[in-house]
């Protein structure tokens, strides 16, 4: 292969990526990969890369930022399907050629020295255009802390928004609750939709959610005007601006919310609206706009170190807060169950996740939704919670407009229907869910952030598995996986019947000693998150 194009072209044609060889020249091509030709407009080969690989055991740690490091040997069911980009001196070659040909890899790129030299020098050319403008930013954020430490001193407050797309969303509550106890901030929140491109109901929504904010004691401002056009930031002027997505702007969340202007005008903080359960380094990390902000609050250790070990520029804008989102758990005046589930029996939450047919799919609704249903109507005996992830009503609309699959939008509103109008049943697609976590006895789910998220209640969780994704346990991070342990995962149908029965039904939960320990090593500052968070920005600001 002699040239970066033909290179490229080759990978488009794989879903299943493995690099071969995790060092100077592996960790090249992987760069190159990533932050070169990933483009979001037009193909995510992050999302390709499943693996570091190697012949012998791996020297190092079991990964190599965000990307598990595996024998070869234990890749074997890849072989017809994967591309094998062999990434070492070429001295190897041969060797490693006659190791491919035996395990019956047929897919296979070899880097030679004048092409390892191509992508050295583009890499290169990028991480120095690329640090410049972080130092830029970081720069004008130091402009900006000065001229809002004037005001300060001067006895005004610093108005700080919390940018969020939907209730579901917002991890920042115990943030705003303690910014509206100190002297220095005048918080709100404001309220947008990743969709006002394209999505005829977008300015609905929003008002809607404005509502419902407003309705539990926030001070909400919509985005947008009457006639539905976005508001001007540089007009409301805030001071701060809290934002929970790493990425408002592209085909799939196609919004006039460009963080990178927004990073770039104002003092930006950036709180992940979930826990990182699923490896995504590149994703939460190694992102532009995340190291554009101002400062970045990290929810656990592992995550921290990582960042320190592993991130393009050591986490540098990152501080170890703890998960706010958790304080809500702290809140003993969190909002009781819906009255019709008021009647002193268990409840038991099902959330599915929203990515059916994606690349990286977790989604096991079209699997288990019927089952569900007849779950729900034969044991009246407990309650039943629908929650499925707010996506998964666009990504129903989305798949039948493109004639992938039967189930169309109308039938999902006829599905949660039939949940609210059981007897035993209710469907929840918005709004504060831990207070529903807190008062159920256990969560059936294949989300990714649910897996840290349900923790904190102690209580059983059945984890489902996609039976058509290989490998699943190596999508998830290491806190993940600890976690997993002490759950009970089901991989099909089956599993998930006897485990039911057996947790659900007879209440034989042996692994909450299990969920106590990793509780406890886990997570910091769990119920005074959002407070540490306020009392860090009043001490940058005095």
């Amino acid at each position: 292969m002699d040239t970066l194009e033909e290179f490229v072209n080759k990978i488009k044609e794989y879903k299943e990526i493995l690099i071969y060889g995790y060092r100077d020249t592996g960790k090249c091509v992987m760069d190159y990969i990533i932050n070169i030709e990933t483009d979001k407009k037009t193909s995510n080969y992050c999302g390709r890369v499943k693996y570091f690989t190697c012949s012998h055991s791996p020297e190092i740690d079991h990964e190599q930022r965000g990307f598990p490091i595996k024998q070869i040997y234990d890749l074997k069911e890849h072989a017809e399907t994967a591309l094998v980009i062999v990434a070492t001196q070429e001295k190897y070659h041969k060797s490693i050629h006659r190791t491919l040909n035996e395990l019956g890899f047929l897919n296979v790129v070899y880097i030679d020295h004048a092409l390892y030299i191509l992508m050295k020098e583009r890499v290169d050319n990028y991480n120095g255009i690329y640090k410049q403008q972080v130092m830029q930013y970081s720069l004008m954020h130091q402009f900006q802390l000065q001229r809002l430490r004037t005001k300060i001193r001067s006895g005004n407050k610093a108005t700080v928004f919390f940018m969020t797309q939907r209730p579901a969303a917002f991890g920042c509550a115990s943030v705003y609750r303690a910014m509206e106890k100190s002297e220095l901030f005048n918080p709100f929140v404001f309220v947008i939709s990743k969709r006002d491109l394209w999505y005829k109901d977008f300015y609905k929504v929003v008002q809607n959610d404005v509502e419902w904010f407003k309705n539990h004691g926030f001070r909400a401002i919509s985005a947008y005007d009457e006639n539905h056009n976005p508001k001007d930031l540089r007009v409301l002027a805030p001071d701060i601006i809290f934002y929970d997505s790493p990425n408002l702007y592209g085909p799939s969340n196609n919004s006039h919310w460009r963080l990178d202007l927004i990073n770039w005008n104002f003092l930006t903080c950036y709180v992940p609206y979930g826990l990182l359960m699923v490896n995504s380094f590149f994703y939460h990390y190694e992102n532009i706009n995340v190291q554009n902000s101002w400062l970045h609050f990290i929810d656990t250790p592992e995550n921290y170190k990582r960042c320190l070990a592993e991130a393009q520029f050591n986490g540098y804008n990152m501080i170890l807060s703890g998960y706010p989102k958790f304080d809500d758990y702290m809140d003993v005046n969190s909002a009781p169950l819906p009255m019709k589930l008021r009647n002193g029996k268990r409840t038991i939450i099902y959330a599915p996740h929203w990515s059916l047919r994606m690349e990286n799919n977790f989604a096991t609704f079209d699997l288990y939704m019927g089952l569900f249903m007849k779950l729900l109507k034969e044991h009246t005996e407990i309650n039943f919670v629908f929650k499925p992830h707010p996506e998964l009503e666009h990504r129903i609309r989305s798949l039948h407009a493109s004639e992938k699959i039967d189930f169309s939008v109308d039938d999902y509103v006829e599905y949660m229907d039939f949940w609210d109008n059981a007897p035993n049943g209710i469907c929840v697609t918005e709004g504060d869910y831990i207070g529903i976590f807190q008062q159920s006895d256990c969560l059936i789910t294949d989300c990714g952030s649910f897996i840290g998220e349900w923790l904190p209640t102690l209580k059983p969780c059945i984890y489902l598995f996609n039976p058509r994704k290989k490998n699943q346990m190596d999508s998830y991070t290491s806190s993940a996986k600890e976690i997993l342990e002490s759950y009970y995962v089901c991989m099909n149908e089956d599993e998930f019947a006897k485990t039911f029965e057996d947790i659900v039904l007879y209440s034989h939960d042996y692994k909450k000693e299990r969920r106590e320990k990793v509780l406890k090593k886990e997570f910091p500052n769990m119920g005074a998150s959002g407070k540490f968070i306020c009392e860090y920005i009043e001490k940058q600001l005095s």
